[in-house]
This record gives C-alpha cells, sequence and structure tokens, in this order.
C-alpha cells in the first residue's frame, strides 16, 4: 500500500511551461484505496506513478489564476485520502475534525464545470472530479451521490482509456489467472461489487461475497466506474 507521506509531499505550483490560458489537472489512481488524486505539478503526478497509482490522463484544464480551491490531507483513515474544495467553510470544517490543510492546489474559474460525487460507502476515495457528465450519470447509478458543481474550469478532462485485464500466460487473452471464463465467451450483462475491492463478481453466491452486506449490481461498465477494474478470478 502507498505510504500516507508520499501523499504529503506537496508540489502544488503550476509547472513552468504552463500557458496562460489553463494549466493540465493530472488524474491518478490507488488501486488499493480506490482514491483519486489531483494535481497540477508532473513531478508528483510521476513520483506517485514510481509508487504504484495509475496515471488516467488530465482531469480538467484549470484557468492560471481566479478563485482558489483548498486541499486536504486526512492522515487517520488507511492509506490516506485528499479532499478539495473552494469553500473556506468546508476547509475550516475538515480543519477542525483533525484534516490537515495542504494549501490552494489550483484555481478555479472558466464556463466549464467539474462535477462532484460523493460514495457513501468508501472510507477512503470518497470523492470523484469529472467534466463528464457520463462518468458523473454512471457513478450515481453505481450508488455513487451526484452532489453538483465542485468548481469551474477553463478546458475538459482528456483522460485515458481504461486498463484492460490480461492473462500474463496469455498476452492476447482477457481472461484473468485462475478464471473459467474462457477467451469469446460473452459478458455477463449483469455483474456484482462492494464498496471495497477492485473486482466485480459474475453472481451473488460467489464465496467472495459470502459475508458483504451492501452489494451493487449494475453494467460491467458501471463496475469500472465505481472503480473495480477485473472480474472475480473465483466467479468469472
Amino acid at each position: 500500500m502507498v505510504s500516507a507521506l508520499v501523499l504529503t509531499v506537496i508540489a502544488l505550483a503550476a509547472p513552468a511551461s504552463a500557458l496562460a490560458s489553463g494549466i493540465d489537472m493530472y488524474r491518478l489512481y490507488n488501486r488499493w484505496t480506490g482514491e483519486h488524486f489531483y494535481t497540477a505539478s508532473a513531478s508528483e503526478r510521476d513520483g506517485l506513478e514510481a509508487v504504484g497509482w495509475r496515471y488516467e490522463g488530465v482531469g480538467w484544464v484549470a484557468p492560471a489564476s481566479g478563485d482558489p480551491v483548498y486541499r486536504l490531507y486526512n492522515p487517520y483513515v488507511t492509506g490516506g485520502d485528499h479532499h478539495y474544495t473552494p469553500s473556506v467553510a468546508e476547509r475550516d470544517s475538515l480543519v477542525a475534525q483533525g484534516w490537515r490543510y495542504e494549501g490552494v492546489g489550483w484555481a478555479s474559474g472558466g464556463g466549464i464545470e467539474v462535477l462532484r460525487q460523493y460514495n457513501p460507502y468508501a472510507s477512503t476515495g470518497t470523492h470523484n472530479y469529472t467534466t463528464s457528465r457520463a462518468e458523473n450519470d454512471s457513478l450515481v447509478l453505481a450508488g455513487w451521490r451526484a452532489e453538483g458543481v465542485g468548481w469551474l474550469a477553463v478546458g475538459e478532462g482528456r483522460l485515458l482509456p481504461p486498463e484492460q485485464p490480461s492473462n500474463p500466460q496469455d498476452p492476447g487473452s482477457s481472461q484473468q489467472p485462475g478464471s473459467s471464463q474462457q477467451p469469446g465467451d460473452p459478458q455477463p450483462s449483469v455483474v456484482y461489487w462492494t464498496s471495497g475491492g477492485e473486482v466485480w463478481h459474475s453472481t451473488k453466491d460467489c464465496p467472495s461475497l459470502k459475508r458483504s452486506t451492501n452489494i451493487r449490481s449494475g453494467s460491467i461498465e458501471q463496475a469500472r466506474a465505481a472503480g473495480k477494474n477485473r472480474a472475480c478470478r473465483n466467479c468469472c
């Protein structure tokens, strides 16, 4: 698991090469905690990639100046968690609860809405931010709560295609090691998952779900939007 100390190394200044009209905000994903992380710093992006975070592309383009968006860090949950807000009241409330204030992450301004979603079933990675209405709606269908506009941007996000799982024993196959599914088999129309973990299941009767009390269901696309990036090796 990524050390929380890595996340407290802050490099919030925009790159010197950033255009005056906008600054790319890099988006990364921690598959161990489910957290999405956002930064304008290429060195911070590269440092997190080096310790196992997955780079997902540009989340949005921030203005070079505008209203501040504050960055905070919660050291009391497993793996740590970040939160971002333009609200002074929300910032101060979280600091009063023990969150660490890490300064201004970027600026808000422009005509593009960055939408905010909340996962009530998670203790880390509880919020997601995106300019994509499709991603927002997919997460809401998967059980997240739409929280409206987080802040404004001057450019849309440019996310990379999601990673596809592969079998190390057969680079051309999408079959997972230990999976009973064969290449070419039809994908299930409905899959199941929980807020924890990173897999989806083809059946509620999977042994891995035996102790789960909050099981979500939907399409594979919705499961991926909820952070489940591969099939369960026991039931798929």
